[in-house]
């Protein structure tokens, strides 16, 4: 008795955090120290258009693979099933995706939802969390923090080309630290008081006599989405495959000057959004990260027939984007891998991390399911390791590593025998959300692991096609 084919999806994800530069305009303004924007995920809005053969009444889209003004994506590459989406007024979510121009939805197309070149939007809605440390011990100022906006619509609710929407409020929040007691910080919108067309602004006062070299963190927006800006949308020409960047500034003012004045110290550095899609690499002048594929057959994470590879993910239409398991015997371990890459000239290196969406469901939904491998032993988790050589009586999905070139490793396989942990799951949600798999502390010539997976199913596994998708998170720090 044999299952019906399983595949887990892949998506990638680099945080691109860059190095603070002077502002060449402001000769007396001070470096802020290791500015970083952590976005929360890196990953574009979508802006699409409906194109026939779309008809109401039906579940099935078509999108234009031609790009108009403010509608850039043109592929179903930046979607996901699950992915909440707005087609015309409507709200829908994806039940799958059928091909480069083509999805379904969950539900039915409502009249007036389907006409040609209707709006499609995905809105991606990142908490940002700025870090940096001081430069001038300033008393009862302020910090300002300016985003990228659009020129024209940049608070309308929908995704824009270039720049970050203002989606109508945002909140903000800073920590406390020695020196520094914030009020509640004020959001303004692009050309609102103080505020110069072409950013949205963020003002965190604060009383207390400041300090030098203090680290300090302000939040825009919220991790559920509410209040937090919309990420961009692809911009004319984009290239699939490879981050649109922007710049954003951190700013420290004197708590009497105007904000559009000079600020006593100025740092600017550079953030970069790319498309969610089964598998991505952001590449940037300062970081690059890819996955490739590896051949059916090779001993990636071990040695000896039972660690070989049984699926390539080296050739074939979505390769390396999926990971094909194919058909699965049952109490039989079948076995793939990736190669990660990562190279970055940040002098405090690097980490990647990784996350599921869920455990692996049957057409992608949330049961039945393939469990998370707990190991031989049954005490594998997300940070803890166990032998895992058994299948049958063993059922799961899980995964091990292996360093190949530079890279450290939270934990490895030791000659034929496969240590296994399950990735940590958004939707339980686990602890850790998501876990370190791959780091450095320096800089970084093409560090390679390995991530090599594993799957096995029991006798009463519903039979059906199992899906879910693992986002890997690269971040490097100046």
């Amino acid at each position: 008795m044999k299952l019906t084919r399983i595949i887990v999806a892949l998506s990638a994800f680099a945080i691109l955090i860059f190095s603070s530069l002077r502002h060449a305009t402001q000769t007396n303004s001070a470096n802020l120290g290791v500015v970083k924007d952590t976005l929360q995920t890196s990953r574009l809005s979508f802006a699409g258009r409906v194109k026939a053969p779309t008809i109401a009444g039906s579940s099935h889209v078509w999108i234009y693979t031609a790009s108009a003004a403010e509608f850039y994506s043109v592929s179903t590459a930046g979607l996901k099933v699950g992915d909440a989406l707005t087609i015309g007024t409507g709200s829908y979510t994806i039940d799958s995706i059928v091909d480069a121009d083509e999805f379904t939805l969950t539900a039915n197309l409502s009249s007036g939802d389907a006409d040609d070149t209707d709006v499609i939007y995905l809105k991606s809605k990142p908490q940002h969390v700025i870090t940096f440390t001081t430069a001038s011990s300033i008393a009862s100022g302020f910090f300002r923090v300016l985003i990228p906006a659009a020129t024209s619509n940049f608070n309308d609710v929908a995704p824009d080309s270039t720049g970050f929407d203002f989606n109508t409020a945002v909140s903000a929040t800073a920590s406390n630290v020695s020196g520094y007691t914030f009020v509640t910080p004020v959001a303004t919108v692009s050309g609102g008081t103080n505020c110069p067309s072409g950013w949205h602004c963020f003002e965190f006062h604060y009383t207390g006599t400041g300090g030098v070299g203090t680290a300090v963190t302000l939040n825009i927006g919220a991790t559920d989405g509410t209040n937090t800006p919309i990420a961009p949308a692809p911009k004319s020409g984009h290239a699939e495959g490879t981050a649109d960047t922007y710049s954003f500034r951190v700013q420290n003012f004197v708590n009497a000057s105007d904000p559009t004045g000079t600020p006593t110290d100025q740092s600017t550095g550079k953030i970069g959004v790319i498309e969610s899609v089964r598998v991505t690499a952001t590449v940037d002048p300062t970081i690059s990260f890819s996955i490739a594929g590896v051949a059916s057959g090779a001993n990636p994470c071990g040695s000896g027939t039972p660690n070989q590879t049984d699926v390539t993910t080296v050739t074939g239409v979505n390769a390396p984007l999926a990971v094909p398991f194919g058909t699965l015997t049952l109490n039989t371990f079948m076995d793939a891998a990736h190669l990660l890459t990562v190279s970055t000239n940040a002098t405090n290196g690097y980490i990647v991390t990784a996350q599921e969406n869920d455990q692996l469901g049957k057409d992608g939904g949330t049961t039945p399911f393939i469990v998370d491998a707990d190991g031989d032993n049954g005490t594998a988790n997300e940070t803890t390791s166990d032998t895992w050589d058994t299948a049958t009586g063993n059922p799961g999905f899980g995964y091990t590593l292996k360093s190949v070139a530079g890279a450290s490793v939270p934990f490895t396989t030791t000659g034929g025998t496969f240590n296994v942990r399950a990735f940590p799951s958004i939707a339980d949600p686990d602890s850790p959300l998501v876990q370190n798999i791959m780091s450095n502390t320096t800089v970084a010539n093409s560090d390679q692991i390995n991530v090599c997976y594993r799957v096995s199913v029991a006798a009463t596994q519903a039979a059906g096609d199992y899906e879910n998708q693992i986002t890997y998170t690269a971040t490097a720090s100046f």
